[in-house]
């Protein structure tokens, strides 16, 4: 599903009535644009070219808002974020991620939640997220490899 999530973010700002700051706007923009994950720091470093002196917390309060919101996911084996390209901001994410270049393809629902989902309540457990992270090798590092083992 392709749309600017930058305008969905504005509309949902204003439909539901938090503020949709210069810093918020900032941040997800850079997750947007990058198109790969990056962490704290990478994005604060990425903040800092575009304006004077951005604070750590700025961007902390930001990247939970956002992620709060379901516009942006964080991929906890990375420590870093990947904003939102699919629009499905239901807690549920799905990745494949390079184990050699650090690659990360987010996957429009693919799995099947459903089983899981009637597990845990059958236990009762409520489930608030479920990220699946798939390591792996893209295309591009695999022919790397295969290359290095032909004779």
């Amino acid at each position: 599903m392709k749309y600017n999530l930058l305008d969905k973010a504005y509309k949902h700002c204003i439909m539901h009535g938090y503020r949709f700051t210069e810093p918020r706007e900032r941040v997800l923009k850079i997750l947007v644009e990058e198109r790969k994950p990056l962490g704290a720091y990478e994005i604060l470093q990425k903040l800092s070219e575009q304006t004077a002196n951005p604070k750590p917390p700025t961007v902390y309060r930001a990247i939970q808002f956002w992620h709060q919101e379901g516009f942006i996911h964080c991929i906890d084996s990375l420590k870093s974020y990947v904003a939102c390209l699919h629009g499905h901001h239901m807690g549920q994410a799905q990745f494949l991620i390079c184990s050699q270049c650090g690659f990360v393809k987010e996957l429009e629902c693919v799995v099947d939640f459903s089983t899981l989902t009637e597990f845990a309540n059958s236990i009762q457990f409520s489930i608030i997220n479920c990220t699946v992270e798939i390591k792996g090798l893209c295309a591009r590092c695999k022919r790397n490899q295969e290359v290095k083992i032909a004779p």
